[in-house]
């Protein structure tokens, strides 16, 4: 895997006048959130209509109080008849991983500068060297290493962290939004748990953020940048809409409201 990655980067870095890895970062991160962009729409809508549902769930606890394998099996039903897979949702998750494992070897293990052309496929053009520079940041280095240096830039490269951790707590609070709120034993404690990790997970990003090669930086804020912005149109997508909002007129008939989805449809007589 860390070949592959290797020269993807250096095949793209070649593209790019001047050789600089961090716009070959950029690239190769909006190409892979566009090719899987249709799964992780998939996840989203999988997310909100377990939402939606949990109600119904809520009444199915009631019903099978102290059953728990009839609980599960008539939960298991109710997203079979709803066209629910929660495994779906299961598979952004693996490649975000899979990615940030492959830079991360990448930028540890192979580094950047003179392009290592024992590592790359006989078909693919390479420069001499990876350009690493990144508006007089050296993305080689770690930001704890730059900061160390000391002067302006020392100062300034703590934007990477606080960047990596401020659209990782955005994110954060978008996915607990469209979390289902559970009912019963047990709600208050993890509603605390998961307000924890909401604010815990961004605390931990900029740590790692901090410690690890800045070029690593680069890649975590332009995906969750881009996830930020998927997931909000995702959302605005799912919300109930209402067709038609006109006012009834006085001694006219009331329209009828039926219900299909999270779209709200007034059905109205033909004259009406």
């Amino acid at each position: 895997m860390i070949t592959f990655f290797y020269n993807l980067l250096v095949f793209f870095t070649y593209l790019i006048p001047g050789h600089y890895v961090w716009i070959s970062i950029v690239i190769i991160t909006l190409i892979l959130r566009f090719a899987f962009l249709p799964s992780g729409l998939k996840m989203l809508h999988v997310q909100h209509k377990q939402k939606t549902l949990q109600p119904e769930i809520e009444k199915l606890k009631e019903m099978h109080k102290g059953d728990k394998q009839a609980e599960q099996k008539a939960t298991l039903d109710l997203y079979k008849r709803e066209g629910v897979n929660p495994l779906s949702s299961c598979l952004p998750m693996i490649i975000q991983i899979v990615v940030l494992i492959g830079f991360y070897q990448v930028f540890t293990k192979m580094g950047l500068g003179p392009v290592k052309t024992e590592f790359l496929y006989s078909f693919t053009p390479h420069p001499d060297a990876l350009n690493s520079s990144f508006f007089g940041f050296d993305l080689a280095k770690s930001v704890a290493q730059i900061a160390k240096e000391g002067g302006l830039m020392g100062i300034l490269v703590f934007i990477f962290p606080l960047l990596a951790a401020g659209t990782q707590l955005i994110q954060s609070l978008q996915m607990r939004a469209m979390q289902p709120q559970t009912g019963g034993e047990g709600a208050t404690m993890q509603r605390a748990m998961n307000a924890q990790f909401t604010f815990l997970f961004p605390i931990m990003t900029g740590y790692i953020s901090y410690q690890l090669t800045a070029a690593l930086s680069i890649y975590w804020i332009v995906q969750t940048v881009f996830m930020i912005f998927q997931q909000k149109y995702a959302m605005s997508k799912m919300q109930p809409q209402v067709l038609s909002c006109e006012p009834v007129k006085p001694g006219a008939i009331a329209p009828k409201v039926s219900k299909k989805g999270d779209v709200i449809v007034e059905v109205r007589k033909k004259g009406e």
